[in-house]
């Protein structure tokens, strides 16, 4: 009888060891949908002081960098587009298994590409303009700077830039 306890304490110390094993199993994050600069335009406080992949015509150029779209139509007034503004120790961190949504970027991109191309340089370079998915933290801008875009994303660095190909 006495043995028969004892396996029986064994099984349940077990069940109870993997189950707070379970418990302490954290969840792959799922993929993110990016969103476009239009969308976050049209309702900045919504986005404001939130962390987003931001999907769109990365920009570079002598007084900065930035991501945007050509147009987004007759309702947002400010210059469509967000500065890009490199903090590495500020930046938020991407989730640690960084992966997109494939169905929702390549949606989103199919939309953008009509209404927005790629500027094209007499010098051939294609680091000025490039298709990107930039993860960042969405500021406004107040005063005169609010004037050259509404917003800023604060990102980490360039390892949160992905560069999109369109080779097939």
């Amino acid at each position: 009888m006495p043995y028969r306890f004892l396996g029986s304490t064994v099984s349940r110390r077990l069940t109870l060891l993997a189950l707070l094993a379970a418990a302490c199993v954290v969840a792959a994050d799922p993929p993110l949908a990016p969103v476009t600069v239009c969308e976050i335009l049209a309702d900045l406080p919504a986005y404001e002081g939130k962390s987003f992949a931001v999907l769109g015509r990365f920009s570079f150029r002598r007084d900065g960098r930035w991501i945007g779209e050509q147009t987004c139509g007759a309702a947002i007034t400010a210059p469509p587009m967000l500065w890009l503004d490199e903090d590495a120790p500020g930046g938020p961190k991407p989730p640690a298994d960084f992966e997109l949504e494939a169905a929702a970027l390549n949606a989103k991109f199919a939309t953008i590409a009509k209404r927005t191309t790629l500027g094209k340089f007499r010098f051939g370079s294609t680091d000025y303009d490039r298709w990107a998915v930039v993860f960042g933290r969405v500021e406004a801008r107040k005063g005169d700077a609010a004037q050259k875009a509404a917003a800023n994303l604060v990102f980490r660095g360039n390892g949160v830039i992905t560069f999109l190909s369109t080779e097939k």
